[in-house]
């Protein structure tokens, strides 16, 4: 994952890598802890690595996109992505598909698009 193009600090960047290589429990961030404080079941290990996330980019939220509907898990969400302000900014994806990504929401829609009217 290319954490360059986001434009952290040493410590965003550091706090990113060791949540991805479980080295952090997201758990250790305020917002995790609140979200979890609020829920009756517990959220799962990569929706919290997002809220987590969400925290060190000083992001918007998590949001969705929702993309063909499939059985299990995901359901018919393609991704989830820290909201930095603008779709055609680099932020931090969970891809159903790919896992953690770095790229654009714009990117990713068209690409899939793309993808769907090749089939």
């Amino acid at each position: 994952m290319n954490l360059k193009i986001l434009n952290l600090t040493k410590q965003q960047e550091s706090n990113i890598k060791l949540i991805l290589s479980n080295q952090l429990d997201p758990k250790e961030f305020s917002s995790v802890q609140f979200w979890i404080g609020h829920c009756y079941n517990l959220p799962s290990l990569d929706e919290q690595k997002m809220c987590a996330f969400n925290q060190i980019l000083f992001g918007f939220g998590i949001e969705s996109v929702e993309g063909e509907w499939q059985n299990g898990y995901w359901c018919n969400i393609l991704f989830t992505y820290v909201n930095v302000g603008f779709s055609d900014l680099p932020t931090i994806i969970h891809h159903r598909d790919k896992g953690f990504i770095v790229d654009s929401v714009e990117n990713i829609i068209t690409k899939s698009n793309r993808r769907a009217r090749c089939q």
